[in-house]
C-alpha cells in the first residue's frame, strides 16, 4: 500500500526502513502469486494498475477492519471509543464544519479518533458506498 500511496518504490523502502531491493522482490513475487501485473514503472515512479487498484481498496478495508477489531478487542466494557471516518465536501460548507465537529467529539468522547476526508461529493459517494467511510456530509 506505501508504494502506491507514495507513487514510488525507493521513497516507500525509505518509509518502510527496507531495501529497495528487497520491497522490489517482495512485489514481484505477490505479483507472481496473483499472475497479475500490479504497478506500472515508469521513469516519474508507479501507478496501479486496474488489478493493482482493485487490490489496493481491498487492502484498505482490510487494514482498517483490523485496526476496528484491535480496538474494539482493547476496548471492550471501557468508554465509547473507536474510529470514525467522516467525508466531507469540497465546495461546501462542510468543511468549515471540520473544527468544531473535531472539537466535539473529542470532548464528549475522547477515546473516538475522528477521520476527516475532504474531497469531492462524487468520491465520497464512491467511497461510503465501498464501505471505506463511515458517512459524509455532501
Amino acid at each position: 500500500m506505501k508504494i502506491v500511496d507514495i507513487g514510488s518504490l525507493t521513497q516507500a523502502a525509505d518509509v518502510l526502513h527496507i531495501a529497495q531491493p528487497a520491497l522490489s522482490q517482495q512485489l514481484a513475487t505477490l505479483e507472481g502469486e496473483l499472475q497479475q501485473q500490479l504497478l506500472i514503472r515508469t521513469k516519474r515512479g508507479v501507478t496501479p494498475t486496474e488489478a493493482g487498484n482493485i487490490l489496493y481498496m481491498h487492502a484498505q478495508t482490510i487494514l482498517r477492519q483490523c485496526e476496528q477489531a484491535h480496538s474494539a478487542v482493547n476496548c471492550a466494557g471501557q468508554a465509547l471509543s473507536g474510529q470514525v471516518s467522516v467525508g466531507l465536501a469540497l465546495g461546501s460548507a462542510a468543511p468549515n464544519m471540520a473544527a468544531q465537529l473535531l472539537q466535539a467529539v473529542r470532548e464528549q468522547h475522547p477515546r473516538i479518533l475522528l477521520y476527516i476526508n475532504e474531497n469531492f461529493n462524487s468520491t465520497l459517494a464512491e467511497l461510503v458506498t465501498e464501505g471505506r467511510m463511515d458517512m459524509a456530509v455532501i
